[in-house]
């Protein structure tokens, strides 16, 4: 399915392989349009809008009518500074233990914040594989989708930690040097660092650097937003942006669960592979001593090892 929620409010972009600027504004009735369209004009990347609108096709945007917009958190491994660094990372191909870190930052955000502290359901919020290095949740609350930028970047303040006046918040704790001076029963960042404090003998300012969530404020705060559509291919690496569901991210392997399902096979001549030992693509489980040999693979596993720089094409 290529549907998503409020599919004819939303505005559709493509980027087409011969062309660099981003063809846009264009909407459709239903998924079978949509699937018509990139069938005869098969585009490189599929976008759709965050935003909902009453005349998504209006190119000028002062006149589409918006209504709202979804609130949309990235996670992308090149983004977070503990990995962004990581010559594997730059390449765009992560590891278990880049995954099992980009995981723990997405389900930090649902769980403490999403669900704890601002009381969303597990209906109201969804997670993609982005379809290269990370996932993008998206929160369809309707209490949240027509807040303004202004309310939406006091929400990033209050996830990054960036509003939280330590020395106010502990005036007694500074004072009388107790950490049970702040009690579970006061939610929110409270409880949280009080937490953080007791379990890992840290001050308030290293509870709130431990506790804080670095999250991309430019991504939250634009409401007219295009980020790439649910079930369509990712050029860059030709895994599909698959829908996850929140307690199935751990369970989740981009490299297995989001390479498309094909029966023809190609010729490919493997490169580096000593750089991703153990790293398992599709069905092939890369080892240092494949660097140099050609092999037979699944067409889909072989295009992502092309665009990686992984392989060489034969014939």
């Amino acid at each position: 399915m290529l549907e998503l929620p409020d599919f004819t409010k939303r505005e559709f972009g493509f980027l087409r392989p011969d062309k660099k600027e981003m063809i846009r504004h264009l909407a459709f009735s239903d998924a079978l349009s949509l699937k018509k369209y990139l069938v005869a004009l098969p585009p490189s990347h599929v976008y759709s809008s965050t935003a909902l609108y009453e005349r998504p096709s209006e190119p000028d945007m002062n006149a589409k009518g918006w209504i709202g917009s979804e609130m949309i958190f990235e996670f992308d491994a090149d983004h977070m500074k503990e990995l962004r660094d990581k010559p594997n990372v730059k390449r765009g191909v992560l590891d278990n233990s880049d995954w099992s870190l980009v995981k723990d930052r997405t389900k930090h955000l649902i769980y403490d914040f999403l669900i704890e502290d601002f009381g969303l359901q597990d209906k109201e919020i969804s997670i993609n594989f982005s379809g290269n290095r990370g996932f993008h949740v998206r929160v369809r609350a309707n209490d949240y989708i027509d807040l303004d930028q202004d309310a939406r970047r006091r929400l990033a303040s209050y996830i990054n930690g960036a509003d939280l006046d330590v020395d106010s918040v502990f005036t007694r704790l500074s004072a009388r040097r107790k950490v049970r001076e702040i009690t579970f029963s006061q939610p929110g960042w409270m409880e949280r660092i009080r937490k953080i404090m007791d379990e890992k003998k840290m001050s308030a300012e290293d509870a709130v650097k431990e506790a804080s969530l670095d999250i991309d404020e430019n991504v939250l705060l634009d409401l007219h937003r295009l980020i790439r559509h649910v079930h369509t291919l990712h050029a860059g690496t030709g895994l599909v942006v698959t829908p996850i569901s929140i307690d199935g991210i751990d369970s989740f392997d981009p490299y297995v669960h989001a390479v498309v399902k094909s029966d023809e096979e190609v010729l490919v001549k493997m490169e580096h592979a000593e750089l991703f030992n153990g790293l398992v693509v599709g069905d092939l489980i890369i080892s240092s001593d494949l660097t140099g040999r050609i092999l037979r693979l699944n067409r889909s596993v072989a295009v992502f090892l092309l665009l990686k720089g992984l392989a060489k094409a034969i014939g």
